[in-house]
């Protein structure tokens, strides 16, 4: 059985959600790039690269990965949100409840885009302010915060749709 390929209306929230999940993206780069002359050539990188070296340090240049990498991210959710009906969904989807289920699917992943820009936002100025020689006092309650932000959005949402299993009106 083929899905309806229906057309979901964007509401505010959800203009507001893309909107500012590019903005980080671009102010992450615009800050890397005001500040990239003052940073030393090795910084402190806070994700795994093939490059650090084993006390964690890496080229300045790598710090740009972050942007780049998220922002490829942050578009191709935003490009898959035009084409709701071909994401797995908890349920069956029919001509019902397709509307209410597509709206959650691209609501969520509009969440997950502006989670993945908030954290290339809070890499960037971290890995910023550890080269520029700021203590970072927040890293060690912000920096878990991801993961779990990362998985309990998607899993909150599924069990949306499967314990309201919305009904036609």
């Amino acid at each position: 059985m083929t899905r309806p390929k229906l057309k979901i209306e964007k509401c505010i929230l959800d203009k507001t959600i893309e909107i500012l999940s590019f903005l980080l993206i671009v102010f992450s780069a615009v800050v890397l790039g005001f500040y990239y002359n003052q940073l030393p050539e090795r910084v402190l990188i806070d994700f795994n690269w093939p490059s650090k070296d084993e006390n964690g340090f890496a080229a300045k240049g790598l710090l740009w990965t972050s942007p780049i990498i998220c922002g490829i991210i942050v578009i191709a959710i935003y490009k898959l949100n035009q084409y709701p009906w071909v994401f797995n969904y908890p349920s069956e989807i029919t001509e019902e409840n397709a509307e209410y289920n597509y709206k959650m699917a691209t609501k969520m992943l509009r969440i997950i885009g502006l989670i993945i820009a908030l954290l290339c936002f809070v890499l960037t100025v971290t890995a910023i302010l550890k080269g520029l020689g700021n203590t970072i006092r927040y890293e060690h309650y912000l920096m878990p915060l991801f993961p779990v932000l990362l998985i309990g959005i998607p899993v909150l949402f599924v069990i949306i749709l499967l314990v309201q299993k919305k009904k036609p009106a």
